[in-house]
């Protein structure tokens, strides 16, 4: 399971002052790899707990994150584009996301589609874990929303 993490932790660049923004329903699987990518990098992660889709809708400044984690959020959301929105705008410009589902979920090509369609570049999906998804995508700047 260590290596995997250590796999996941390539996921992020080395930026100084890193900041990251994780949304999580309970899939701890990651915080600990998440901690050691932001000590290293001198960083800060707003850890929000997922109660419901209202927990996702963020009041965050335009590009304010690098990267933005949802650790298995999206399933329990009925508009996920619109939450998607939401994250691309606090994303900064060449930000990332990085999305965790449950393979049980059965939404892998949804969530690919729905990633390319709110503006995101790259969609990607890493079968890393066992039991997890991981989707990748960029926010690229004068790329459809990026401004």
């Amino acid at each position: 399971m260590q290596q995997k993490l250590n796999l996941f932790k390539e996921l992020f660049s080395p930026y100084t002052n890193i900041s990251i923004l994780h949304i999580n329903n309970s899939l701890d699987l990651i915080d600990s790899a998440l901690e050691e990518v932001r000590v290293q990098n001198e960083g800060n992660i707003k850890y929000i707990s997922f109660v419901d889709e209202n927990s996702a809708k963020l009041k965050a400044t335009a590009r304010e994150f690098e990267y933005i984690v949802l650790g298995d959020i999206l399933s329990f959301c009925k508009n996920q584009e619109m939450i998607l929105k939401l994250m691309y705008k606090a994303l900064e410009n060449s930000g990332n996301i990085i999305i965790l589902e449950k393979i049980s979920n059965d939404n892998r090509y949804e969530l690919l589609d729905l990633l390319e369609n709110v503006g995101f570049q790259a969609p990607n999906c890493i079968e890393l874990f066992d039991d997890v998804y991981i989707f990748t995508a960029k926010k690229m700047h004068h790329w459809d929303n990026g401004l």
